[in-house]
């Protein structure tokens, strides 16, 4: 093998490790342990906290930490950790942190540029299963969403196979 074909096979494999893309994002999956679409009863740091309704996961639940659990992103501190099931698979997590920049150079390290959304008013990193949304929650916080738009295509297909079954038994 040449020199150059080395070298160049070193260095994609350095920048696929380093992140510097969304494609890190779908690699990571998640947040810190906590992956989305696996089952939110198998982390023994989440319990329930309630019932909730939504338009596209109908009788979905929270989860938040409990005390010891997910209390922090380095030394940056979380004040509200929330993650949301349908079916018991993992759809959305919802952080809310100290206002820190360096939470946001360590995003764009691990993710690449974000893109911004003009309507929402958010920084976005996004690919087509998951999307991490970063906004300002107030003059000291922040707040992060993942979104799994897996889960998302899952439950359509939910709602579409109960209309099947409906017709079906006519």
């Amino acid at each position: 093998m040449s020199k150059t074909l080395m070298l160049i096979i070193f260095f994609g494999w350095a920048l696929a490790s380093y992140g510097q893309g969304v494609e890190e994002l779908d690699r990571r999956n998640g947040f810190k342990d906590i992956k989305m679409t696996s089952l939110v009863s198998s982390y023994e740091g989440l319990e329930y906290k309630k019932d909730i309704e939504d338009e596209v996961f109908p009788n979905s639940k929270v989860y938040v930490p409990k005390k010891g659990y997910y209390e922090n992103i380095g030394n940056i501190k979380i004040h509200e950790l929330e993650v949301m099931s349908y079916n018991d698979a993992i759809y959305r997590i919802r952080i809310i942190t100290e206002k820190d920049p360096n939470l946001y150079k360590g995003l764009k390290k691990a993710f690449g540029e974000p893109e911004y959304a003009l309507r929402s008013n958010k920084y976005f990193w996004g690919t087509d299963d998951l999307v991490l949304t970063y906004v300002s929650h107030s003059k000291s916080k922040i707040e992060m969403v993942y979104f799994s738009y897996v889960m998302s295509r899952r439950a359509k297909k939910d709602k579409k196979q109960v209309v099947e079954d409906i017709v079906d038994d006519f």
